[in-house]
């Protein structure tokens, strides 16, 4: 990495007035020093000593459209221009509209500006509706931060609660563990592993007249990038709807990465209720938790509070509209696009590592791949990945490896419609290099 001096000075003004110099932080060390950027055009992005980055966090998700697009830049000028104020208006209605047409379990719509105000919502609305009060989550999944949403590790899998710590092999539950979490923030929840249906039928079989949702991402995204078994997701909702559970999607991440439609169009099943951040507003702070009418209707009634001061401000509403409409133009261009390329990406960095003889497990979806290491093939959840050494943990020292050489990466690949062939190309002779350093690392 070429020189980050006027990072480095900026850096040593912010911690005199930010904690730890940074706005957000999962366990990066105090010596951590950010990059700060100037500006971004398409997918790259400059810091403010001039270096140019090849972009692959795109905000850790939410740029699906590349930097300062023409469409959605124009947008929000024009809105600007017009309002900026949170007061109800019209926009609202046509985002929304949008929602309802290409996410099939949308019949309502509320909006609000991070994933985890999106989770707890849907969590809320689904006590609400069933009159339970516990909820299923899943190991390796990240549903926002909040203390009953993140993190923990189960002593008991015959009594899943999850206990606040973490273990020394487990990246994944030293990533959530935190000081200052309510002491009863565990015992609302059970946390069992993903993509075994046994164990979530056992649960439900023993629990399920207390159980109010199972929230889940459809596709393990935020760790080791796990696809659905097949027939899991179908029998999950099978088991749902049995015991009268609200299956709830959270669909951050997959959330038009996989389509316009979220993961559920493109898989096939179905969810109760849903939850979208990120890519829907093109890197606006903006999220949405839609879902059945009969189930929303907690929140019609006023049954359900709902509430924020910033849902549906007109600058995100316009964000919304606009980014649909550049992900709708010439029957999902853009999608096209963004499939090509990360395939084209993974197989080029299979192929990398295959040449310096490092197994390379790649997974995920072309939108949003995620890189570990292990000779099994696969990895199909967060149990299967510790049995294998934790491969997360290697992820990011390949990540790390990446950066240095100006490519941002967080152990997952984002492609966006503004990637181009020759920002693959580059990609990839950059990643050789990365790779031998690697291999040097780990003899």
């Amino acid at each position: 990495m070429a020189g980050t001096d006027r990072s480095h000075a900026h850096f040593e003004r912010a911690r005199r007035v930010i904690p730890g110099g940074i706005q957000s932080n999962y366990r990066k060390s105090e010596s951590h020093v950010p990059v700060y950027i100037s500006h971004g055009r398409g997918a790259r992005l400059f810091d403010l000593d001039g270096n140019e980055y090849i972009d692959y966090s795109l905000s850790y998700g939410p740029s699906i459209l590349g930097h300062s697009n023409e469409h959605l830049r124009a947008s929000i000028v024009r809105q600007a221009e017009k309002m900026y104020s949170n007061e109800v208006n019209a926009l609202e209605q046509a985002a929304a509209e949008k929602i309802v047409a290409h996410v099939p379990c949308a019949e309502l719509v509320r909006f609000a500006c991070s994933g985890t105000e999106a989770n707890y919502n849907a969590l809320r609305i689904a006590r609400a509706y069933t009159g339970r009060n516990m909820v299923v989550r899943f190991n390796g999944h990240y549903n926002g931060c909040l203390d009953q949403l993140i993190g923990g590790i189960v002593d008991d899998p015959q009594n899943p609660v999850p206990v606040h710590g973490e273990r020394e092999t487990d990246a994944f539950s030293q990533m959530g563990n935190t000081a200052g979490r309510a002491a009863h923030a565990f015992h609302d929840s059970y946390m069992i592993e993903w993509n075994d249906l046994d164990a979530l039928s056992a649960l439900l079989s023993r629990f399920g007249d207390d159980i109010a949702a199972v929230c889940m991402e459809p596709v393990m995204v935020n760790f080791n990038g796990c696809l659905p078994e097949p027939g899991y997701l179908e029998g999950v909702r099978e088991l749902c709807t049995r015991y009268g559970v609200v299956l709830v999607f959270d669909e951050v991440l997959t959330g038009f990465r996989m389509g316009l439609g979220g993961a559920q169009g493109a898989l096939g099943v179905i969810p109760d209720v849903a939850t979208f951040a990120k890519a829907i507003g093109g890197g606006f702070p903006v999220s949405v938790f839609c879902g059945k009418r009969e189930i929303m209707d907690v929140v019609t009634r006023a049954e359900v509070i709902a509430a924020g001061s910033y849902n549906g401000h007109p600058l995100a509403m316009a964000a919304v509209i606009a980014t649909i409409e550049e992900l709708e133009r010439e029957a999902g261009a853009a999608f096209t696009r963004i499939n090509a390329l990360g395939n084209a990406l993974a197989d080029g960095l299979r192929d990398k590592f295959d040449r310096h003889g490092v197994p390379l497990i790649l997974q995920g979806f072309p939108a949003a791949w995620t890189i570990a290491y292990s000779d099994r093939g696969r990895i199909i959840n967060h149990r299967d990945s510790l049995a294998q050494g934790d491969t997360w943990a290697k992820g990011l020292v390949f990540s790390r490896l990446m950066n240095s050489r100006n490519v941002i990466v967080q152990a997952r690949f984002c492609t966006s419609a503004a990637h181009t062939e020759q920002d693959v190309e580059e990609t990839l002779r950059r990643a050789d290099k990365a790779i031998a350093a690697f291999t040097a690392e780990a003899r």
